[in-house]
């Protein structure tokens, strides 16, 4: 039986410390998934070099590939240190995201580790770029390494919307909780469900048969509206078999009511939904993701509803196959 694989999509090598190591290497262990450490590499200066000869450009190409894939393999010794079947693989590929998206393609990982770290201003307009393009577009779990603190009996956060207020289906919300759950398992952690409740004046204006209600029949009706968003909720979560007290219920926006709750809970990982909206598929989550994402310094993991299909292409128009890039390299 083939063993699943998990992927660590690396930017920078040097910068994965003993706490990514870490995280990552109980995830895949958890999951029982073999490791595989991939980066795109890409150099526009040496594709202007073409000009003076396509020799050239291809020796530029293989040189830097070649650097690049030592790097990664030294990258690869501590997660082989803590027993994990790894293999690194190296792509000349643009942009990062399309590269790294249709590695996924090809390789099927079961989640994609990508690390967010965010530390000059232009580095920070880069990588929130290449973050908010994976969330669009990769096909398979993502999560996005955005916190510096180990994980400890780590707090997980399943952030759901079970009326659907964001035209997200059923089965994300199915998606999102199962996920949830089997991070907190593997990383011996705790499980809280989250919802951020429509206001009922909000809720009621929106309804053409509430807005001139009686004031009698408001409250009445008020009364029930509550009852039922918490019905809702309580039923998703029973059915994960998850308890009254670790689910929670708040009324307002998400965008501002997710970060205050997960700061207020010392939360370590948040589970989150990306929904596809457009005619072309995009997965989009829109403003209210945006303002979380910015505001949270918890991981995050994005999970997409069954049947997603990404807008990346599968052939690469800027992909220039080179010798080191030919075969994944074991690392035992």
């Amino acid at each position: 039986m083939t063993r699943s694989t998990v992927m660590f999509a690396v930017s920078a090598p040097h910068q994965i410390g003993p706490v990514i190591v870490d995280k990552v290497a109980r995830i895949t262990a958890a999951l029982d998934a073999d490791l595989e450490l991939f980066r795109c590499v890409f150099d526009s200066d040496a594709i202007a070099s073409e000009q003076a000869g396509p020799e050239r450009t291809q020796e530029e190409i293989q040189q830097l590939v070649l650097r690049g894939r030592r790097e990664l393999e030294a990258a690869a010794e501590p997660f082989a240190a803590r027993g994990l079947h790894v293999r690194t693989s190296i792509r000349w590929d643009h942009p990062a995201y399309e590269g790294i998206v249709r590695q996924v393609l090809r390789h099927r990982p079961r989640l994609l580790f990508a690390q967010s770290t965010h530390r000059d201003p232009v580095a920070r307009f880069f990588l929130q770029h290449t973050d908010w393009k994976l969330i669009e577009a990769c096909p398979c779990p993502l999560l996005l390494l955005k916190s510096p603190r180990p994980y400890a009996a780590p707090l997980v956060i399943a952030a759901v919307d079970p009326g659907h207020r964001h035209d997200k289906p059923a089965a994300l919300d199915e998606q999102i909780l199962q996920s949830a759950a089997l991070l907190s398992t593997a990383l011996a952690g705790r499980l809280a469900v989250f919802h951020a409740r429509t206001p009922w004046d909000e809720a009621s204006r929106a309804d053409p048969d509430l807005r001139d209600l009686p004031e009698y029949r408001d409250e009445e009706i008020h009364r029930a509206y509550l009852a039922q968003v918490e019905a809702r909720v309580l039923a998703l979560a029973e059915k994960h078999h998850i308890g009254a007290a670790q689910v929670h219920i708040e009324d307002g926006h998400p965008g501002e009511l997710l970060p205050q709750f997960v700061s207020r809970q010392s939360a370590d990982l948040v589970v989150m939904g990306a929904v596809s909206r457009s005619r072309l598929r995009r997965a989009l989550i829109g403003h209210t993701a945006e303002r979380v994402l910015d505001a949270l310094d918890t991981d995050l993991l994005i999970v997409k509803p069954p049947g997603f299909r990404t807008p990346v292409h599968r052939q690469s128009l800027h992909h220039i196959r080179s010798r080191a890039e030919t075969r994944p390299r074991l690392i035992w």
